[in-house]
Order: structure tokens, then sequence, then C-alpha cells
């Protein structure tokens, strides 16, 4: 999930119910291996025994972890909780409880060197998200236990979150200021935790504690969107426990992602349109798509009221709300497949059936504690509107990133800041094997984030997959390449040739 997990300033406009499904931006995946609109239920019910393994002494115990998102999932584990410093300058003070489970490899001769998978957002619970890591990755699971560990501040380590954002719209900015001053400071009071101490840079060290509590050396790291920055941080801190790492869905950490994605998103949407076009039965169906796209966006400079004549009830929806959607849709291959049908009813002025396919409403949920001070604190989530406006300059998507980027910094302005490393700005540079995974029509963490890799990574690679997809591992022919990838421990003579054939991408919805 993805990295969008950003809060928008709650707004006067009315966004309920249009009979409207919202898009939740939290989890940016379709289920893995299939369309996210099948879904069923991926199992691993492997017995496990709890012999010879430990959690900083203590006897892990068999239980089943279970997830939702992106897929229904469960798996049989063993699961234990270790407690560390909230801060680490004071080892004797406040702990934090960390929720570990392991999947033992599934085969008969399990390497040594484990594979930690690290779950994105920032905020999903890695043993709840990656509940179907182990029958999607089968030949990886095989010779390798596979270690879940809940971040501090998400899942069952300790979560924290703060009400939603006032209502600011039309306020003047001393008003409005003063409202998030009282925002923060009831809300910081609520929470029994120090916020600053919920970053990256923290977390990184959260992980390692946990290798070194199970006994194990080296380690294979896996990471997905949010999940691959954290990764990053890990190679930074601790590269002498890392073999080698496979980053999904990921960027550099020295390239602001957030100030790029208006443009990443509006390439994105080109690609879509392109694909569409050169479709037969798409293009048939939707001939005029690049057109009536054009008189959609324009027509929702001017704030539009959508109402749903069999309930009664309405929403006015803008232009940066109109992007968002779309966006969102462009994440998963299950998502892309609708939006040409979707423009071409929005431009029919069928508002209720397009938002059927596509969410037009933005989420006000709480997001985590630990959300917020990452995208508040680290430098690879700056988001400043100038630089959003200069780089996404033409994009339709502006409006929306924009809004998030002025959102936020609102925001962030009455949080603390948190604790970074000093050069926190700069990118990863190790002579470690790296397998980048990326999907060519990716909107926010697209192929050309990468450009930078070669340089700070020599034996790096990069694949990417023909997918309208952010975070592709799961797809196509890709758990293969990382399991032969792990299994080698080197991208030199990895076979990608499969890749060019892509994955088997759901159809365009033509009706």
């Amino acid at each position: 999930m993805g990295r969008s997990l950003r809060r928008i300033a709650a707004t006067a406009v009315t966004a309920a119910a249009v009979g409207v499904c919202t898009v939740s931006l939290a989890a940016c995946t379709t289920s893995p291996g299939q369309p996210s609109s099948q879904r069923t239920t991926a199992t691993t019910t492997a017995s496990v025994t709890t012999a010879s393994r430990s959690l900083a002494g203590v006897p892990l115990v068999a239980c089943t972890i279970r997830g939702e998102r992106p897929t229904p999932a469960q798996a049989s584990a063993l699961c234990g909780t270790l407690s560390v410093p909230e801060d680490r300058s004071k080892p004797a003070g406040r702990q934090i409880p960390l929720r570990v489970a392991v999947i033992p490899a599934s085969g008969t001769r399990a390497a040594a060197d484990p594979v930690f998978a690290v779950a994105g957002g920032p905020g999903e619970a890695s043993t709840q998200f990656f509940a179907w890591f182990p029958s999607v990755y089968t030949e990886l699971h095989a010779a390798h236990d596979i270690v879940l560990v809940d971040q501090r501040g998400t899942g069952a380590s300790k979560p924290e979150s703060l009400p939603p954002l006032p209502a600011t719209t039309g306020l003047s900015r001393a008003v409005a200021d003063a409202r998030l001053a009282t925002w923060a400071r009831d809300g910081l009071r609520s929470v029994d935790v120090d916020p600053r101490q919920l970053t990256s840079t923290v977390a990184a060290d959260d992980l390692d504690a946990v290798r070194a509590a199970l006994g194990y050396g080296k380690t294979d790291l896996y990471g997905s969107s949010y999940g691959a920055t954290l990764v990053q941080y890990y190679l930074r801190q601790h590269p002498e426990h890392v073999r080698v790492a496979v980053l999904d869905g990921g960027t550099p950490l020295d390239v602001p992602v957030f100030e790029r994605m208006a443009a990443s998103s509006q390439v994105a949407l080109g690609l879509l349109l392109r694909r569409c076009a050169e479709d037969l039965a798409c293009h048939g169906a939707f001939p005029r798509l690049d057109a009536e796209w054009r008189e959609v966006l324009a027509r929702f400079r001017t704030p539009v009221r959508v109402v749903d004549r069999a309930s009664g009830q309405s929403a006015v929806i803008d232009q940066a709300m109109l992007a968002e959607a779309i966006h969102a849709a462009l994440l998963t291959e299950a998502g892309a497949a609708q939006l040409p049908l979707a423009i071409h009813l929005t431009y029919a002025g069928k508002y209720v059936e397009a938002s059927a396919l596509i969410g037009l409403t933005p989420s006000t949920e709480p997001s985590l504690l630990m959300a917020d001070e990452i995208l508040c604190s680290e430098a690879w989530a700056r988001d400043a509107s100038a630089e959003v406006a200069r780089l996404g300059a033409g994009s339709y998507d502006l409006s929306n990133e924009l809004r998030q980027a002025q959102s936020r910094a609102a925001m962030c302005a009455h949080l603390p800041s948190g604790v970074v490393p000093t050069k926190d700005a700069d990118g990863v540079r190790t002579n470690l094997p790296v397998l980048w995974l990326a999907g060519d029509g990716d909107p926010q963490d697209p192929r050309s984030n990468l450009a930078g890799v070669a340089a700070q990574q020599p034996h790096s690679k990069i694949v990417v997959l023909p997918a309208q997809q952010h975070v592709v591992g799961h797809l196509g022919c890709l758990p293969s390449v990382v399991a032969a990838f792990v299994a080698a421990g080197s991208v030199d003579g990895l076979d990608t040739s499969c890749v060019a054939a892509g994955s088997p991408a759901p159809p365009f919805r033509l009706r």
C-alpha cells in the first residue's frame, strides 16, 4: 500500500453517498495474482513446530495470521512479541511491543537467511497485509522462513491515531491555523506514545532487533511501496546484516516521490489511453476517449453537484476529487481496466454509474500517527507546493496533488518533527545485490524515478513489468524471478526474459 496514505482536510463539500464506492488508498495493489474483483481466500496451512523457535529466549507460539487486504488470506505461523525501547537513547524507559510472526519454510531444507517482508502505507501491518505472501511466493517460501513484523505504530505494535482533520474550508488562514493547532494539541495529549519515535529510521532499528532476537545472521528483504522505503533505511543502517533486497513499487530515498506524483500520474494516464486506443474492443467502444476525457476535465473545473435520484442524496465533485479517483484507479490493473468506461459515463453525465466504477469521494478517516510523522518528517516524502506545481505543470492530477501538499503542510506545522538521520535526503549507496520491480504504468513509483539507481547500486537490476500497476512482484512470472534472485544472491545472469510477456491483465470493461 500504498505510500498514498495521505490526509485530506475536511471540506464543506457533501461527499456522502451518491452510490459511491469510496476508494481507500491505504492498500494500493490488487489481490496478488488476480483482479481485485475476484475475492478468494489464499490459505497456507502447513503445520509448524515451535522446536528451536524463540524470540529473545521466549518460545514462539503457534498462531494463524489473517488479512483482508489486499486479498483475504490466512497462514499458519509462530507468533510472539518483542519489547523494544521507545527511545533507544533511554533503553530503560518506556517500551514498545512489536508483534512478530514467523512462517517457517515449507521445504525440508530451509536456508539460514529468512525473508523479512515489509508492508507499505505507511500504516499497513505486515502480519495482516502479508498473510497471502507464502501462498503466492511458494518457491521462495519453500527455502526460506518468512518473517513479518508489525512496524511500531501499526497493527498490534501500539497503534495510535489522531482524529480526522478539522474542517477549514472558507476560514481565514489565522482561524484555520488556530483550529489545526487545537486539533494537534488535543490529539497528541490523547496518545500514549512519543510521536517523534515513530519514523522509518527507528523502525529499521526495530527490524534489526527482531532479527537478532530470532537468532538470524543475514537476512533477505522484500519491501512493497512504502515497505521498499523502509527496506532502504535498513540497507543504509544495517548493511552488514543484509544478503539481498527486493524493492517492489518503490522509489530511491533521494527522489521526492510526492512532488513528482502529478507528472507520474499524467504519464500513467497517457499510457492507459494509448492502450485503449490500441485495443480493438476498447477503441471500438470508446473511439473518442481522448476528446471525452478533455471535456470531462474541463467540465470539472467548476464543481459539479451529483444527485442520486434513487436515494435523493447528493455530492459536489470538483476536479481535484475527480483526479484523486482517477489516480487511485490507475494503481491497479483491475482499476485501470474500468477507467475508459468510467470516463465515457462521466462524459455522458452518468455520474452515479461512473461512481460505481471508481470512487469520487476522498477518505476522511483518521490515519495512523506513525504515517503522519513519517510523511511530515522524512526527506523522501517532501511535498512542497511550489515544486508540485513546477514538476506537475500540465497534469490532470495537479489540482489534487496541490490540495494534498497544502493540506499536509498545514497539518505538519503542528506536529513534532520525528527522528531522522543527518543525511536523510541521501540515496542509498550499496554494493549489495538489489532487485527493483516496477510496473510500466505505475502512477506513483514509475520507472523514471529509478534513473539514479545504477550509479548508487552497481549490483542492482531494474525489472519493469508491462502492467498498469503499483507493486507488481505477485504478477506474472515475477514470483519465480524473485525466488531465483534470492537463491542466487546476485543479479548477474538473472533470467528475466519471461517478464516481457507481462501478466494476464483483466480486459477493458466496455459496459
